[in-house]
């Protein structure tokens, strides 16, 4: 019993795309929580609160107006986006030897049938359900083989996975665009978990690339850069500016890919995929969290006082897997 939790737990992390240092654990929360980390903490709430109150005002210039009107017309592209981007994403798997993620080699025949089965589906419209049946076996697959832990970082292909089921049905199209911004933020929170707690990792993985720090400490960096992490990745759940964060975030993808080249163009096609629709989505067509209370000074609370909750509910769940699969 204790060697299957193990097995389930298994960790393998995002950075391991990239560096070979596997001597690891997560820090206990009380070592994790430095003056270093409140302070980037408390900054992030204050950059939060007033992204709260600007976004509903800067949603009211005209040229942003305009700009969202533009991108609304092309809201009836983005299901041939997805179609088109997983598709890519999926081939750049095929040709690379891999499945899902680039440290997922697909070591037998069978995967490589799954990925060509979900890249047929894609093909029509009527077969989108193939698809999403193909990517669900191979996300289950990989859990089997290398743990949920490491399958947390790449939750938004449940995101994918529920929008090629429901797009086509008239009783839950309108829940896919919330879904998949759910389950892509809590992907992008996962991860930023790895860098708050695992800094270790990061940081060397800054000097193997003689990544530079812009004046800080490599330490501070790489605090700042989970912190930032999170908050868009928060920003995305609750329906906050998701226009511009998509463009944030996508941007920011593009140019880690001329630090990791070809592995990064594997590993974040699919992403950009998802970061484009965001942008054309927008979240005006659907309630979200960020818009659930009706009297501003609720939502600005409601915004800084749960991404404490998510922050300090995830990094417990993910010091407490990370410590048992190091047990």
């Amino acid at each position: 019993m204790n060697s299957w939790l193990l097995k389930w737990f298994s960790v393998s992390m995002h950075v391991k795309w990239f560096t070979e240092d596997t001597h690891w654990y997560p820090l206990p929360i009380a070592k994790v929580i430095t003056p270093a980390f409140i302070f980037w903490l408390s900054f992030t709430l204050i950059i939060l609160f007033l992204a709260a109150i600007l976004s509903e005002p800067l949603e009211r210039i005209r040229i942003v107006r305009g700009t969202h009107q533009f991108l609304n017309n092309l809201k009836r592209f983005q299901l041939l986006i997805l179609r088109v981007g997983v598709g890519i994403g999926l081939i750049l798997q095929l040709i690379t030897g891999t499945y899902l993620a680039p440290s997922f080699p697909a070591d037998h025949w069978s995967i490589y049938a799954l990925l060509l089965i979900a890249m047929i589906g894609l093909l029509n419209r009527k077969l989108l359900i193939v698809s999403g049946t193909s990517l669900t076996i191979l996300y289950m697959t990989a859990i089997l083989s290398y743990g949920i832990f490491h399958l947390l970082d790449y939750m938004f292909y449940i995101g994918i996975i529920y929008y090629l089921f429901a797009v086509n049905s008239a009783k839950l199209q309108r829940t896919v665009a919330p879904m998949l911004y759910f389950w892509t933020g809590l992907s992008l929170a996962w991860l930023a978990m790895e860098k708050l707690t695992i800094a270790k990792l990061a940081c060397s993985l800054m000097h193997e690339y003689g990544i530079p720090s812009f004046g800080f400490t490599v330490e501070d960096f790489v605090l700042i850069s989970g912190f930032i992490e999170l908050g868009l990745a928060w920003a995305l759940i609750v329906g906050l500016m998701n226009r511009f964060i998509s463009f944030l975030l996508t941007g920011i993808f593009m140019t880690t890919t001329t630090v990791f080249g070809f592995t990064e163009i594997v590993g974040h096609t699919i992403m950009h995929t998802i970061l484009v629709m965001f942008i054309i989505e927008g979240n005006d067509s659907f309630k979200t969290l960020f818009k659930f209370h009706r009297r501003p000074v609720l939502r600005y609370l409601f915004v800084t006082v749960n991404f404490c909750v998510l922050l300090f509910a995830m990094m417990a769940v993910y010091v407490w897997m990370g410590q048992h699969s190091t047990a």
